[in-house]
């Protein structure tokens, strides 16, 4: 028997090109994003790892464990001017439900800033 007070997801396509800043400068840009929206807690903007400034990302040890999406790993962003530590992560066993943000990334902290341009 199913739960039926478990919050179910809704993962869908974001229509316009994804710019993601840190340290107000843009890090990663997409137009292949998804967005997951859980009730109750903030939604979540995924891009793909492709779709990110290379040589930016450094894996870190840090994991986490999140309700439906499985562990998650972390990566610390380097730039020129400033290192953010564990904020990027991507849920490599997500299942089910998430299945389409497996492998895609996501970012949060106090430096980041995600806005959505018409392509």
């Amino acid at each position: 028997m199913s739960d039926t007070n478990t919050p179910k997801p809704v993962i869908t396509p974001i229509h316009g090109r994804v710019h993601v800043r840190f340290d107000d400068a843009e890090i990663a840009s997409s137009t292949k994003a998804m967005r997951l929206e859980i009730p109750g807690r903030t939604p979540q903007v995924f891009l793909p790892l492709d779709d990110v400034h290379p040589g930016i990302l450094e894996a870190s040890d840090t994991s986490r464990e999140d309700d439906g999406l499985g562990p998650a790993s972390f990566y610390t962003i380097k730039t020129l001017t400033a290192d953010g530590a564990d904020e990027a992560w991507y849920y490599p066993y997500a299942e089910g439900d998430y299945e389409p943000v497996r492998d895609l990334l996501t970012f949060g902290g106090d430096r980041i800033l995600v806005e959505i341009t018409q392509v």
